[in-house]
């Protein structure tokens, strides 16, 4: 049998024809999904969680702040990561990571004040591609991201040679070994503290919130006024006085909250210290976390956005703030 210009017909030819052929297709494929978890994700969606509808984008818009409470000195550029593992594998976040995702990129794009750019590629913490940001975002990451001495001097680095870090929520709880809470204790450092396992207060309850820091161009929103929050909450298990240490902007009102019944480590039960946002110095870089970013509903709060707003831009750079721990103002 003879095929079209002459060549013969070959049955194993036609089937490594037919595998290659079949090859291709599943690496088309594989391309596709990825590009779009990538897309996904720069939508302000994640795999794994539904597309946010028209009505909750409509909700979220409607709370921007009108304008950054700082103008640029530059372009600024934040990486923002999702990216949790558990035992080396994907696991799933919490439902508001997608609406975090959202307010992070329209907030920054609307007000001007960064642009930001979605990844979980590890790869991105290399020495050669870290440097092009001016700020790194965990949006509820967690577990251990990466155990390359490498990438963990170059995150460290990053942030002391003068760049910022922005922590919402479980980030607290990143480069946390489960379920034995090994932790990596630089990174801790680095933040502020570090969490075992602890939620006094879960998702649904009330939390009192003060204002520990009203002359704060971060709190300026508050106008000195504390306020209520649906809101699930860490502790830190660091022995001894927490303000040594972090600039404490937010609180929980403990004349108003109670112990019965929960579980608290040893530390805050001689103190009843529960910080909720704070800011510090990291060599020459600027830290900025906050607890608050488990509900979804969290990023439709006005108040809240404004805060985290100013929070980012102290990490970039553009909003200077007094970041003397609060024990020694």
């Amino acid at each position: 049998m003879k095929m079209p210009h002459g060549q013969p017909f070959s049955p194993s030819r036609g089937r490594r024809k037919t595998a290659n052929s079949r090859r291709r297709i599943v690496v088309r494929l594989l391309i596709a999904l990825c590009v779009a978890a990538v897309a996904a994700a720069q939508r302000g969606q994640e795999p794994g969680f539904p597309p946010l509808t028209e009505e909750q984008k409509k909700v979220m818009d409607a709370a921007f702040p009108e304008q950054a409470p700082a103008k640029p000195q530059k372009p600024r550029k934040m990486l923002v990561s999702n990216l949790r593992l558990r035992d080396g594998k994907p696991a799933q976040g919490p439902d508001s990571t997608p609406f975090g995702n959202y307010v992070i990129e329209q907030m920054g794009k609307r007000t001007g004040a960064y642009e930001a750019v979605f990844s979980d590629d590890v790869e991105m913490f290399r020495p050669g591609a870290i440097q092009q940001f001016d700020a790194i975002c965990f949006n509820n990451t967690a577990g251990v991201l990466f155990d390359d001495p490498e990438l963990r001097e170059s995150l460290l680095g990053f942030i002391a040679g003068g760049k910022g870090f922005v922590g919402i929520h479980d980030a607290l709880a990143t480069f946390v070994q489960y379920p034995v809470y090994d932790q990596w204790p630089a990174f801790g450092r680095m933040l502020g503290g570090t969490e075992n396992g602890g939620h006094p207060w879960q998702a649904h309850e009330v939390l009192h919130i003060k204002i520990d820091d009203p002359e704060s161009p971060l709190n300026a929103v508050f106008q000195g006024r504390g306020f209520e929050v649906t809101s699930q909450a860490f502790q830190l298990q660091e022995p001894g006085n927490l303000r040594e240490r972090l600039r404490v902007l937010l609180s929980i009102n403990m004349e108003k909250m109670s112990l019965e019944g929960r579980r608290i480590f040893p530390a805050r039960q001689q103190d009843h210290d529960f910080p909720v946002s704070w800011i510090k110095a990291h060599g020459q870089g600027r830290v900025y976390y906050t607890t608050m970013g488990h509900n979804p509903h969290i990023f439709w709060q006005a108040n809240l956005l404004e805060h985290f707003l100013a929070g980012i831009q102290y990490a970039l750079g553009d909003l200077p703030a007094d970041d003397t721990p609060s024990a020694r103002r």
